[in-house]
C-alpha cells in the first residue's frame, strides 16, 4: 500500500514541475483589497503560494481538531478507569447469604 502511495506523490509532484515549467512565461497581476499591487508575478509561484496557504490553514485546523480528540480521550480513559473501580469494588463485595425457602416436592407429604 505504501507503495501505491508512494507512486501517486511522485505522480502529483512530476505533473505539477510540468505544469510549472508549461507556464514559466505566463505572469498575473495580484491585487488584495487596497494593499500594494504585484505586477508579473509568475502563475505557478501564485498557485505554489495558494497551495502552501491550504495547507498551513488545513493545519491549523487539524491541530485544533486534534486537541479536542485528545481532551475527549483522556475524559473517556478517566470515566473507564473509574467505571472499573466501580467494577472492582462490586467484584469484592461481601455477598450476602439469603436463606432459600425448603423446596416441596410431591413426595414429601
Amino acid at each position: 500500500m505504501w507503495v501505491i502511495k508512494w507512486i501517486l506523490m511522485l505522480l502529483a509532484v512530476i505533473f505539477l514541475i510540468g505544469f510549472a515549467m508549461q507556464n514559466a512565461d505566463v505572469h498575473v497581476p495580484i491585487r488584495f483589497y487596497k494593499w500594494e499591487t504585484i505586477n508579473d508575478l509568475p502563475l505557478w509561484v501564485v498557485m505554489y503560494l495558494s497551495f502552501i496557504a491550504g495547507m498551513l490553514f488545513w493545519l491549523v485546523i487539524s491541530i485544533y481538531q486534534m486537541f479536542g480528540l485528545k481532551a475527549e480521550n483522556r475524559k473517556s480513559l478517566k470515566r473507564a478507569k473509574l467505571l472499573e473501580q466501580e467494577l472492582n469494588r462490586l467484584r469484592n463485595a461481601a455477598v450476602e447469604e439469603v436463606e432459600l425457602p425448603a423446596i416441596r416436592t410431591s413426595k414429601s407429604k
